[in-house]
């Protein structure tokens, strides 16, 4: 009874036991391209929304008028996000509508009445509700002239590199690594890489469900490659470690420091996939490069010293490593 209720903890937690799933058919991770999201980046960059592309612009930015534009900007505070934080809206209408399936803007309507019913339940403020409907007017319509006269050539332009990053994923391991370093294993079915033509410039690798990510297509090859092993290793983690990432934003809160500290549970978290990504390569990796804004080195040089100490498990190793940060940083005072 004991192992039965543990093999249950394990399946609610979101990872099971390596020898639990032998006969699993194998995972695969899958590049896509769908309108929803490169919809949404088309708007997000022509209304420059904390996404910039000057090409893109350039060859798009025609397509889209300048009140709609106008009213996207009006409303940018709601819309923007990054680093782990977002305006009130961004749930809905970034991430929301890319990981829906919106064949034309009738379908888009319902997605919006549904948006707009969900405030009203949960008694949103009427200037917010007054931000929903101007913005859910602008996804609704100029949605069909989109699909009609830009989703055909940017999903052409992707084309090409769809498929080689296809190939690469053909070629790599990514999920077999990330279980063997932490002892996890996957048992979401395949992974999905969506990519997006708009905005170069911007907030990438933003996941939209379990199993869904989100990417701007051209990124440097070795760069892109990194990431894609990273942001899984935050997938196959996420369960176990985001209960504790919500605890910490309470505590650095509370901290009675000079510093701001609301940064450090992304950070450490940012942090521990880079670390493990660097093992599974055995050498630095392009994403412990990238992200100096979450003070990877610093994070790394702690988790190696707590897994010389025998400390493996990713839970314990971002809660012990940002209490060491912290401690190190001053917040505890």
């Amino acid at each position: 009874m004991k192992h039965l209720l543990l093999l249950l903890a394990f399946l609610i937690s979101g990872v099971m036991p390596l020898q639990a799933q032998k006969s699993r058919p194998k995972v695969k991770i899958l590049m896509e391209i769908r309108p929803e999201v490169n919809y949404v980046t088309h708007l997000y960059t022509l209304a420059e929304l904390g996404f910039s592309d000057s090409t893109y612009a350039a060859k798009y930015g025609g397509t889209l008028p300048q009140a709609a534009i106008d009213t996207l900007q009006k409303y940018k505070n709601y819309l923007t996000f990054g680093q782990g934080e977002g305006g009130m809206l961004a749930g809905q209408f970034f991430f929301g509508v890319s990981a829906e399936d919106i064949p034309n803007a009738d379908s888009m309507r319902i997605v919006m009445d549904v948006v707009m019913n969900e405030g009203r339940k949960t008694n949103v403020p009427a200037d917010v509700m007054a931000a929903v409907r101007a913005i859910a007017e602008v996804y609704v319509t100029h949605y069909d002239a989109y699909l009609k006269n830009v989703y055909p050539q940017v999903k052409a332009d992707m084309e090409e590199r769809r498929q080689l990053l296809s190939q690469k994923m053909e070629e790599h391991s990514f999920v077999k690594d990330w279980e063997r370093v932490t002892c996890y294993t996957w048992h979401r079915g395949d992974y999905h890489w969506l990519l997006y033509r708009a905005g170069q410039k911007g907030p990438s690798y933003n996941n939209l469900n379990d199993s869904t990510n989100t990417v701007w297509y051209n990124q440097d090859i070795d760069y892109q490659l990194a990431m894609f092993s990273h942001e899984f290793g935050i997938f196959l983690m996420q369960d176990s470690i985001d209960p504790i990432v919500e605890e910490m934003k309470i505590y650095t809160r509370k901290l009675d420091s000079e510093h701001d500290l609301t940064y450090v549970p992304w950070s450490a978290f940012e942090s521990l996939a880079c670390w493990y990504n660097c093992k599974i390569a055995g050498k630095e990796t392009a994403d412990y490069r990238a992200f100096g804004e979450a003070d990877v080195k610093t994070f790394c040089r702690i988790f190696d010293r707590l897994s010389k100490e025998g400390i493996i498990n990713p839970t314990e190793l971002y809660h012990k490593g940002i209490m060491e940060y912290l401690n190190n940083n001053d917040g505890n005072k």
